[in-house]
C-alpha cells in the first residue's frame, strides 16, 4: 500500500508541497495534519453541493495542509466546512483558509463571490477588469445600457506600458440585460478601508501594518469593486451569508500573508483582511499597478 506521501502525490496530481523550513518536527507536524484531514474528510465533503467534485476539493485541501501546521484541528474544520457549505474551493481563488496565528480562517475570494453570483438563475454572465492610465475608456451615467461604458485594453502594449491601474470595474448581464456598471478608483478603495476595515484599524493601532489592505491593497481594491456589485444583481440566501462570513474574518484582526487571487471585501460592510501563505496572483487578476495596498468594502 502507498504512503501518506504517496497518496497525497495521487491526489494533488503534483509533488508534495513545499514545507516551510527543513526540520524534521515540520515534516512530522505536516504529516500528522494530512493524516488527520485524510480520516476528516468526509465531514466536509458529504456538506459540499452535488456540482462540486468531491475528490477534486479534497486534493486542493490537502494541498494547502502545510500553511495550516500550526492551527488547531478544530479552526481547520470549521474552515473547510465552510468551503463546503459554499461549494468553494479553498485554492487561494474562490476561497482560502488563512492562518491567523493558531486559527485557520475561511475567506472567500472575489472569484468566489463571482462563483455564487453565476449560480443564480437570473444571472447569466459576471465581468471583472482593470483601466490602466492609457486604455481607452469611457463612462457616462446618462447613456442608455450597455452604451454608458465602454473599456478597450491597450493590448499593443505591456502592462507597464499601459501604466498604472486607475479604476476597477464590474457588471453582470441578468436575463439578456446588462446591470449596472460599478467603478471604484484609488481614493475610493482608500476611504473603504479607513471607514470599515476593523483588521486595518487594529493593525495601525498596533502599528503593525500587516493587515490585507496593508500588504496587499490592489487585491482588497478589487474585492471590494465585486462586492460592491452584489447590490445591483439578484441575491440569494448563500450570497447573503457569505458577506457575513467575509465580515467575520475581518474581525479576527490581521495576519501577514500573501494573498493568491484578488481578494474581494464589502462596501458598506467590514472586509476579510488575512491571507494565505505561499501563495501568488492569478494573471488575469493581478494589476500590479506598484501602488499601496487597496481593497473596498461594499
Amino acid at each position: 500500500m502507498a504512503d501518506l506521501k504517496d497518496r497525497v502525490k495521487q491526489a494533488t496530481g503534483d509533488q508534495e508541497p513545499p514545507l516551510e523550513g527543513p526540520q524534521p518536527h515540520d515534516v512530522a507536524l505536516r504529516d500528522d495534519k494530512l493524516a488527520w484531514l485524510q480520516g476528516h474528510k468526509a465531514y466536509f465533503t458529504d456538506a459540499l453541493p452535488r456540482h462540486v467534485d468531491q475528490a477534486h476539493f479534497t486534493a486542493v485541501a490537502l494541498s494547502v495542509m502545510p500553511n495550516l501546521k500550526n492551527c488547531t484541528n478544530a479552526s481547520i474544520m470549521r474552515s473547510f466546512l465552510a468551503c463546503a457549505r459554499f461549494g468553494l474551493e479553498p485554492d487561494g481563488r474562490q476561497s482560502a483558509i488563512v492562518p491567523y496565528k493558531d486559527v485557520a480562517t475561511f475567506q472567500p475570494m472575489y472569484e468566489g463571490y463571482i462563483e455564487l453570483m453565476y449560480r443564480h438563475p437570473r444571472v447569466d454572465s459576471v465581468h471583472f477588469g482593470w483601466i490602466r492610465e492609457k486604455d481607452q475608456w469611457d463612462y457616462t451615467p446618462t447613456e442608455p445600457s450597455p452604451r454608458d461604458f465602454f473599456h478597450k485594453p491597450r493590448v499593443d502594449l505591456s502592462e507597464e506600458e499601459r501604466g498604472p491601474v486607475i479604476l476597477a470595474w464590474a457588471f453582470a448581464w441578468i436575463e439578456g440585460r446588462r446591470s449596472q456598471v460599478i467603478i471604484l478608483n484609488r481614493q475610493q478603495a482608500t476611504q473603504i478601508r479607513d471607514k470599515y476595515s476593523k483588521a486595518y484599524a487594529k493593525a495601525e493601532r498596533e502599528g503593525k501594518r500587516d493587515s490585507t489592505w496593508h500588504t496587499e491593497f490592489d487585491a482588497m481594491w478589487a474585492k471590494s469593486c465585486v462586492r460592491r456589485l452584489v447590490k445591483v444583481v439578484p441575491t440569494s440566501t448563500e450570497l447573503s451569508e457569505l458577506i457575513s462570513a467575509d465580515d467575520d474574518a475581518d474581525e479576527a484582526g490581521s495576519a501577514p500573508a500573501v494573498i493568491r487571487g484578488t481578494v474581494i471585501s464589502r462596501d458598506d460592510q467590514g472586509d476579510s483582511e488575512q491571507q494565505p501563505s505561499a501563495a501568488r496572483w492569478p494573471e488575469t487578476a493581478q494589476p500590479r499597478s506598484g501602488g499601496e495596498d487597496g481593497g473596498e468594502t461594499p
